[in-house]
């Protein structure tokens, strides 16, 4: 017992079959590199185009949305502002903006070559288009309680940042003022950022550091700074309030990658996976109690900070499994996991497919229930968990969530990074 207290508390490194050498869970501190730089001087504001139209029922789908008419079906264009951080940033509602309370899928599509972020009813209604054409805009991604959309965009003089918007409304917040932000996994589906649960801060990825903003005042801290060979391709804040863990995958160097969790309020981090095989993507339990990782394209693990050693969900279950995994929102006995997967070496692409029977070991591969044809780029749960809506060539598509029965066709234009709101 005195030996295992004492390799614990050193951070010693064992062997773990499927995950190579990796070290027990121990904490560390972090040092605190310097601040972000601060935002620029006041200049004047740029201003983006809002443009509403009205989309045809499901049943017949024939709006292109990469080439919206000239004068909108509906109400005209109203002008967006983005709002700078001052002295003393607010953060209140425009007195002409009603935000409308019903569920939103916000979503990019290219217009001029370029993405371009819209927002619509889950019925394919209301369409309304947030930045202007010839701006870059990626990965949107709705808070916790529905209420504010956060996303990366080059809107700003060109430069990518992070930027946040309240539903129904029209300013723009600016949060980050980088001058050399990236993407650190471009082919990604999850951003290299993740909301709290709380819906009141945002961590973010810049470089090899992992920060943490606040949304009442705008102030930063970091959380994590790594190796400079490292990358963060993403990360994600547990998404229970009682839970304090933000999940960060790093890449370190070409071929090794790693999984640890950072404390936003102990400042403090802990080492929970290393592998020398790629880890694709990551997803919290809803209970926030383990985080599920795809391992090399063909397995699914799931590790905690209250043990030391991964436990095997799926092996070998599909041909391929895609670069996708996310539980459905919902804290259930047994929690559901999506996975975006190959059911056989012909499918020309990802099916939609649910965990239906976890392996026992590794002599069993588990079980995938399928629930799409092949063709899927992404997909997402629908706040309740009831439905999901995925991507198939452009189109977005919404089934019953644990049957995939009633597909309706709601889009057919280019959409890309789709993200449903709560009311």
């Amino acid at each position: 017992m005195l030996l295992l207290l004492l390799l614990i508390s050193s951070g010693c490194d064992v062997n773990i079959p499927g995950c190579g050498k990796r070290s027990l869970p121990f904490f560390k501190a972090v040092t605190p590199p310097p601040p972000p730089p601060p935002p620029p001087a006041a200049s004047n504001p740029v201003t983006q185009l809002v443009t509403t139209a009205t989309a045809p029922s499901p049943v017949s789908i024939s709006t292109n949305v990469k080439n919206p008419p000239k004068t909108p079906v509906t109400d005209t264009s109203i002008e967006m502002s983005i709002t700078k951080p001052n002295a003393t940033p607010t953060f209140t509602a425009t007195s002409t903006a009603t935000p409308a309370e019903v569920e939103k899928i916000a979503y990019t599509t290219f217009e001029k070559g370029k993405p371009t972020l819209w927002t619509m009813n889950t019925d394919g209604s209301s369409r309304t288009r947030l930045t202007a054409p010839g701006t870059s805009t990626y990965y949107p991604l709705w808070s916790p309680n529905g209420k504010i959309l956060a996303f990366l965009s080059d809107m700003n003089e060109g430069k990518l940042n992070l930027f946040i918007l309240k539903k129904g409304e029209k300013d723009i917040q600016q949060l980050t003022f980088y001058p050399d932000m990236t993407i650190p996994n471009p082919s990604g589906l999850k951003p290299p950022f993740s909301w709290s649960p709380k819906s009141d801060e945002l961590v973010y990825a810049y470089h090899q550091q992992v920060w943490k903003v606040e949304l009442a005042n705008l102030s930063q801290v970091t959380l994590a700074s790594l190796n400079s060979a490292y990358s963060i391709p993403l990360l994600a804040w547990a998404p229970h309030r009682d839970n304090k863990y933000v999940a960060v995958l790093v890449k370190k160097g070409i071929n090794f990658f790693g999984l640890i969790l950072v404390n936003p309020r102990l400042n403090d981090e802990l080492n929970l996976v290393d592998s020398p095989k790629p880890i694709t993507d990551i997803a919290w339990t809803p209970d926030a109690r383990q985080v599920a990782y795809i391992w090399n394209n063909y397995a699914i693990y799931t590790a905690s900070a209250d043990a030391s050693i991964p436990k095997l969900m799926i092996l070998n279950a599909s041909p391929q499994l895609g670069p996708m995994i996310t539980y459905k929102p919902i804290e259930e006995a047994v929690p559901t996991l999506m996975v975006l997967a190959k059911q056989t070496d012909a499918d020309s692409g990802y099916r939609v497919a649910l965990v239906d029977k976890a392996s026992k070991d590794e002599k069993d591969s588990g079980i995938l229930k399928y629930l799409t044809q092949p063709g899927v780029t992404d997909a997402i749960w629908s706040p309740d968990g009831n439905k999901i809506a995925y991507v198939q060539a452009g189109e977005l598509w919404i089934m019953d969530g644990l049957t995939g029965s009633n597909k309706v066709r709601i889009a057919a234009t280019g959409i890309l990074s789709p993200d449903w709101s709560k009311k």
